[in-house]
């Protein structure tokens, strides 16, 4: 029986570290979406500084096609609202996945929108490095009992390189 216990064990463990984080999906501006602020810019920029995103996670941009669009920007252009030569527009509301750590800047290239605060700066940070190994399980023959180990939750994440938009 104890060797069975093992085995259901060791199982368990690999199931949840194959397993590996869940992104979490938010939403740019709660229940505002992606629009023109009443706050100004410190609207979005309270939002970004209340959440802390990291590789994998999903901010989602909500608006109506053809109300709003959605622009990836350099930093220069993002602070000094230059929208003429922007990364990429979205012209739908989309959902972006963020698999690489850096900041990204986004605004809305119609006229007066991002002075008026329709504009966001995202800090995605690293994943979390992996957990460190669980220790082996005691041998099936051994005397030795080590079960306040044996349910230690385990988690793992993995990091990719690539920023990937999906439309919703």
């Amino acid at each position: 029986m104890k060797t069975m216990n093992v085995i259901v064990a060791v199982l368990a463990v690999a199931v949840v570290l194959l397993h590996g984080a869940e992104a979490v999906l938010y939403t740019v501006g709660d229940d505002l979406g992606w629009a023109i602020p009443p706050g100004g810019a410190a609207t979005y920029a309270a939002w970004a500084a209340e959440h802390s995103f990291v590789v994998n996670d999903e901010l989602e941009f909500d608006f109506a096609e053809g109300e709003q669009d959605l622009a990836l920007v350099t930093k220069d252009d993002y602070e000094s609202c230059n929208t003429a030569d922007p990364l990429h527009v979205f012209q739908e509301a989309v959902t972006l996945q963020f698999v690489a750590s850096d900041t990204f800047y986004f605004t809305s290239t119609l006229a007066g929108h991002c002075t008026k605060g329709q504009k966001i700066a995202i800090y995605i940070g690293a994943a979390l490095p992996p957990s460190p190994s669980p220790a082996p399980g005691p041998c099936p023959y051994s005397t030795y009992s080590s079960s306040a180990n044996e349910n230690r939750p385990q988690s793992t994440k993995f990091v990719s390189h690539k920023i990937m938009a999906r439309g919703n």
